[in-house]
């Protein structure tokens, strides 16, 4: 019995949801037939309420009448031909009138030139009286500064007479000096006495040396220092002028590098590893010695 009773149920519980589409789909038609009356309904009672809105609806608007064709327009006449315009050629002005036109303009540039010339005069000649008359004083202490510029023009020519004298008794003493040293002798003697090329190592002016640098050069007994870009690596020879930079590194004992002494008003000058002997007035090179040791 209870077998019976739980076939039943499953059945019946597959059935019914299977069965439950079958049954909407036989009462839709009956629906769908009510909805299409209804919607039929309603359009005629929307066409009947308009036709009442209009007057019973079985009056019809009168046709409009037609337009009348418009009337045809006359045709523009032609046009005449326009006559052709006249040539007229401006009158042309004879050579002898324009020659006398520029004669004319010439004599009055040169008229005016010379009106302005006459009232600048008149302006300076009005100024000069203008200017008070000068007082006897003043006259005197013009005399006196002409006479003070005329003292002082006298004095630097006896200065410079002066001047070239003592260039020409140092440029003595320089022939001199050249005569009396010779270079290539103090070469000679300066690299038997040295015998190495590295001598400089061991020597105690040498004691800050640590290698070359770019824009710098080293003194014995000053150290590095700092050269401008147009005169680091340039070298002088006899004749050129040194630059004023290198005057303060000056060589205080040249009998230790083997030099004679320089001449009243010359000084030995470290530049590198070159030796100049220069002017002390204006850096005139006397004598070069290049490449004095090498690094």
């Amino acid at each position: 019995m209870k077998r019976t009773l739980l076939v039943f149920s499953a059945l019946t519980a597959f059935a019914v949801p299977a069965a439950a589409p079958a049954i909407a789909a036989a009462q839709d038609p009956d629906r769908r037939r009510d909805r299409t009356e209804v919607q039929t309904e309603r359009r005629e009672a929307r066409r009947e309420a308009r036709e009442e809105n209009r007057g019973g609806g079985s009056e019809q608007r009168p046709p409009r009448p037609e337009r009348p064709p418009a009337p045809d327009r006359p045709a523009r006449p032609e046009r005449p031909d326009r006559p052709d315009r006249p040539d007229v050629t401006p009158p042309t002005t004879p050579p002898d009138a324009r020659r006398d036109r520029r004669q004319d303009r010439r004599e009055d540039r040169r008229d005016d030139r010379q009106d302005r010339r006459e009232d600048r005069r008149d302006d300076r000649r009005d100024r000069r009286e203008d200017r008070p008359t000068p007082r006897p004083e003043q006259r005197e202490d013009r005399r006196e500064r002409r006479d003070d510029r005329r003292d002082d023009r006298q004095d630097r020519r006896e200065d410079r007479r002066e001047d070239r004298f003592e260039r020409r008794e140092d440029r003595r003493d320089y022939r001199e000096f050249r005569r009396n040293w010779n270079r290539d002798t103090w070469q000679r003697d300066w690299s038997r006495r040295h015998g190495r090329s590295d001598w400089w190592r061991n020597d105690r002016h040498f004691r800050g040396w640590s290698g070359v640098r770019v824009g710098f050069y080293f003194s014995p007994g000053y150290g590095y220092y700092s050269v401008p870009r147009s005169y680091w690596g340039r070298t002088y020879s006899e004749g050129d002028y040194l630059p004023s930079i290198f005057w303060r590194y000056e060589i205080t004992d040249p009998a230790y590098w083997g030099l004679p002494w320089p001449p009243t008003g010359t000084m030995w000058v470290w530049v590198d590893n070159n030796i100049y002997l220069v002017d002390r007035f204006d850096g005139f090179v006397i004598e070069a010695i290049h490449s004095a040791w090498r690094w």
